[in-house]
Order: structure tokens, then C-alpha cells, then sequence
């Protein structure tokens, strides 16, 4: 049980990363919204410790590593490209352009001082998150678990602890396997769409007022049930733990039985509910015209 002392401490630092996620006036970058990162996190933490207590690990490792591993994720910007290819850096990732924030806090000053530009946002991250937990008091022998848990979730190999293992495995899940993953496809989608509307000089919203039905059967009928089986066949096999990789099966499942459910003949017959509380297909409408800077709906963050 996680002392009064280090509650207060906790949740100081949930105001702190959700304030620093402000600090951006970026809506989109990448395959990420203003407002998706910090609900991406909570997911997270609540998941890595799930995994956590079944796989035996330090849940107060990973308590904490889960709130702060993407702390510096909004500095990570367009992927750099040169000659037609993505660009990767000395330990195979992409490498991102940098963004830098409009405004300052306690978290950007020290990723000035740190000299942290450039580094992928598991190191930087983890040196933040460091120095964060250093200055609260915090033992070294802490302090580093926490830091090499937070570079695991990006970077998991077989020297990795199993706190890194279970905070590698929900995010991973989170990102890409069940409903909130689902709901961040549709995101991607519609704003891929509207830059391929805006470049032709046409309105997507016009489009999808008239044509909503032509663009969901497809999407839902084909596209999605492929990206769903590709999930359990690539992302599965790779995840670090059992009981990660159990969790997985089991969102890929029922995201499945979701879409199943929810291919239409008419928008007409569309439901807003189901009888299981999961999203049913027209949730999809809404989500595919609010797209300036969409909300990540409580509906989908609690199931999947």
C-alpha cells in the first residue's frame, strides 16, 4: 500500500504531467491529438498495474513509471524523412523532428538543462522522471528503477525488469489493440482524410454528410476486421508477458465481436448503445466529425 506521504506526491505529479501536455499548441503530430496523450497515459498506468499484479511486479515501480513515461512524448514531432525513407537514429528508431513547447514548467526547463533535445522521449523521459522523483525525495535505488522501467516501455529486451515488461505491454495494447486503439484508428483515418480533402480544395464534412453510410460499410466490413486480425497475428506473439499477451487475445476478440455487431445495411438502424455497455457502431459518427481536437470519450477508455 503506497504511503500517505507518496500519495500526495503522486498526485502533485498527475497535475504536473497534465499541465505539461498544455504546453503545446500543436493539435496533431504524428498519429497523436491534443487531447489523447494524457487519457493514452491514465490507460496505462491503470493497465501496467493490472498486468503488474499478475505478473509479480513492483507496482509501485510501475505506479509510477506509468504516469510519467510519456512525459516528454509532445516533444517528438514529424518523423524526419530524407530521400524518400524514414530516417532512424543509432538504436533503430525513427527519428522525429523537434517541437518545441509555447509555454515553460518545471518539466521543460529540465529538459532544457539536461540537454535532452534530440532524444527519444523513453530517455528523456526517464531522465526527467528522475530528476522529478530525486527532488521529492525519492532513493537512488528508486529513482532508477523507475527511470529504467519508463526506457523499457519503448525499448524491452531481455535484460528488462518485469515492471518494464508490463509497462512495455500496455502501452503497447493500449496504442494498438481493442477499443481505444479502435477509436484511435478512426482518428488517424478521418485526419488523413481531411489534409487528402483540404489538398484537393473539398470539404470532408460535406462528404461524409452525404456519404456516410459508403464510407462506414467498407471500413467496417473490410478494413477494420483486417486490422483487427493482424493484431493478434504481429502484435500478440511480441508482447512481453502472459498475462499481456491474455489481455490482448481477449480485446482483439471482443473488438471483433463489436464490429461484427455493428455492420450496417442503413445508418438508420444504427443503435447508440449495447447491451454488453461497449460502443456499438454509431458511436462511430460522432467520433468521425469531431475531429479539430477530439476528445477520447469515456466509453472508449473504459472498455477494451
Amino acid at each position: 500500500m503506497m504511503a500517505i506521504g507518496e500519495a500526495a506526491v503522486l498526485a502533485e505529479l498527475e497535475g504536473l504531467v497534465r499541465s505539461t501536455y498544455q504546453l503545446w499548441d500543436e493539435v496533431w503530430v504524428g498519429f497523436s491529438w491534443r487531447n489523447y496523450t494524457f487519457d493514452h497515459v491514465q490507460r496505462v498506468r491503470a493497465l501496467a498495474r493490472a498486468l503488474a499484479r499478475r505478473e509479480g511486479a513492483d507496482d509501485r515501480v510501475v505506479e509510477f513509471a506509468g504516469l510519467l513515461h510519456d512525459l516528454t512524448k509532445p516533444y517528438d514531432g514529424e518523423i524526419v524523412v530524407r530521400d524518400g525513407k524514414r530516417v532512424l537514429d543509432e538504436s533503430g528508431f525513427w527519428r522525429n523532428e523537434l517541437v518545441a513547447p509555447s509555454r515553460h514548467n518545471r518539466v521543460t526547463r529540465l529538459y532544457d538543462q539536461l540537454g535532452l533535445a534530440g532524444t527519444v522521449h523513453h530517455v528523456s523521459g526517464g531522465q526527467i522522471a528522475t530528476a522529478l522523483l530525486a527532488e521529492n525525495g525519492f532513493d537512488e535505488d528508486f529513482c532508477a528503477a523507475v527511470r529504467e522501467c519508463i526506457e523499457a516501455h519503448l525499448k524491452m529486451g531481455p535484460e528488462s525488469s518485469p515492471a518494464g515488461r508490463c509497462l512495455y505491454d500496455a502501452d503497447t495494447i493500449d496504442a494498438n489493440i481493442g477499443l481505444p486503439a479502435f477509436y484511435r484508428n478512426i482518428q488517424i483515418t478521418m485526419n488523413r482524410m481531411e489534409k487528402d480533402y483540404s489538398r484537393r480544395g473539398e470539404a470532408l464534412n460535406a462528404y461524409l454528410a452525404e456519404n456516410l453510410e459508403t464510407f462506414l460499410n467498407p471500413y467496417l466490413r473490410e478494413r477494420i476486421p483486417s486490422w483487427n486480425a493482424g493484431k493478434r497475428d504481429d502484435f500478440i506473439p511480441k508482447l512481453a508477458t502472459a498475462a499481456g499477451r491474455e489481455v490482448a487475445a481477449e480485446r482483439v476478440d471482443q473488438l471483433d465481436r463489436v464490429v461484427r455487431a455493428c455492420r450496417p445495411s442503413s445508418t438508420a438502424t444504427l443503435s447508440t448503445s449495447r447491451t454488453d455497455g461497449s460502443p456499438s457502431c454509431a458511436t462511430c459518427l460522432p467520433t468521425a466529425t469531431t475531429r479539430a481536437s477530439p476528445p477520447t470519450s469515456s466509453i472508449w477508455q473504459a472498455s477494451g
